[in-house]
C-alpha cells in the first residue's frame, strides 16, 4: 500500500511539474515599443505643415477680400505710364561708370606710352644693308630703270622668248610623261599575256605527263582486271576512252 501511494504521489508531482514547466526556447511575441507605432515627430511635422498651409490660405483670403472690398492699389488702365523700377539700378549704374572711367584711364596711358624702337636707327641699318647688297650683286642696283630707252625693247623681247621656251619645255615634258605611261601600260599588258601563256603551257604539259603515266600503268596490268571498263569477254576493246578515266585538271589561269 505504501508503495502504491508513493508511486501515485510521484506521478502527481510529475504532472504538476509538466503543467508548470517553462520552455527553454522563447517563442513569445517580441516586445512592443510605443515610439514605433505612434510616431510623434511625424505627427508634429504634419501639423506644422497644415498650420503653414492654413496660415497662407488665410493671408491669401484676406488679400482677396481686401481687393474685392476696395479698388486695389494698382491701376491697370494706365500701363503706358507705369515706370518699371529696379532695386539695384543705382548700383549697376555706378559699376558701369567705374568700368568706363577705368577703360578711359587705360586708353590714356597706352596712348601716352612712347615706342621703344627708334625708326631712324632702322633706316640707317637698311641703308647699310643696301650698300652691302649693291657690292655683291652682278649687276648694279636699278640697272633696268637706268637703262637707255632704246635698249629696253631688246630685253623685253628676250624675256618673251625665254617665256616661250619655258612653255615649250613644259609641254614637251607633259608629252614625255604621257608617252612613258602608255609604254608602261603596254609593257604590263604584254607581261600579263606572257604569264597567261606560260600557265596554259604548263597545264598542257602536266596533263600530257599524267596521260603518259596512266598509259604505262595500263600496259603493265592484265586486261582481266579492267573488265569493269569494257565487255566481260577478254580481247574486247574498252568501252570507256582513256581520257574519261583520267582525273580532270583545272586550268590555273581560270
Amino acid at each position: 500500500i505504501n508503495a502504491e501511494y508513493g508511486e501515485r504521489e510521484e506521478q502527481l508531482q510529475h504532472r504538476t511539474n509538466i503543467l508548470f514547466a517553462e520552455g527553454r526556447i522563447d517563442n513569445a511575441a517580441p516586445k512592443t515599443y510605443m515610439h514605433l507605432h505612434l510616431k510623434l515627430k511625424k505627427l508634429q511635422m504634419e501639423e506644422e505643415r497644415l498650420a503653414t498651409v492654413e496660415r497662407d490660405n488665410r493671408i491669401l483670403l484676406h488679400k482677396m477680400s481686401n481687393v474685392m472690398r476696395t479698388k486695389g492699389t494698382v491701376d491697370n488702365h494706365i500701363d503706358n505710364k507705369y515706370i518699371h523700377k529696379s532695386l539695384n539700378k543705382i548700383k549697376r549704374q555706378r559699376e558701369l561708370e567705374k568700368i568706363a572711367s577705368e577703360n578711359k584711364a587705360i586708353h590714356k596711358r597706352i596712348a601716352a606710352q612712347g615706342t621703344r624702337y627708334c625708326r631712324d636707327v632702322w633706316l640707317d641699318e637698311w641703308q647699310v644693308n643696301e650698300r652691302y647688297m649693291a657690292n655683291i650683286c652682278t649687276f648694279p642696283q636699278f640697272w633696268y630703270d637706268r637703262m637707255a630707252d632704246k635698249d629696253k625693247p631688246f630685253f623685253k623681247e628676250l624675256k618673251q622668248e625665254a617665256c616661250l621656251r619655258v612653255g615649250q619645255a613644259n609641254r614637251q615634258f607633259q608629252k614625255d610623261v604621257k608617252f612613258h605611261k602608255m609604254q608602261q601600260h603596254k609593257h604590263n599588258q604584254q607581261r600579263c599575256r606572257e604569264k597567261k601563256i606560260r600557265r596554259e603551257k604548263a597545264a598542257r604539259e602536266k596533263r600530257v605527263a599524267l596521260e603518259l603515266d596512266f598509259i604505262k600503268k595500263l600496259k603493265g596490268l592484265s586486261l582481266n582486271k579492267f573488265s569493269l571498263y569494257g565487255s566481260n569477254k577478254p580481247g574486247k576493246n574498252f568501252s570507256h576512252p582513256i581520257a574519261a578515266l583520267l582525273p580532270p585538271i583545272q586550268n590555273e589561269s581560270s
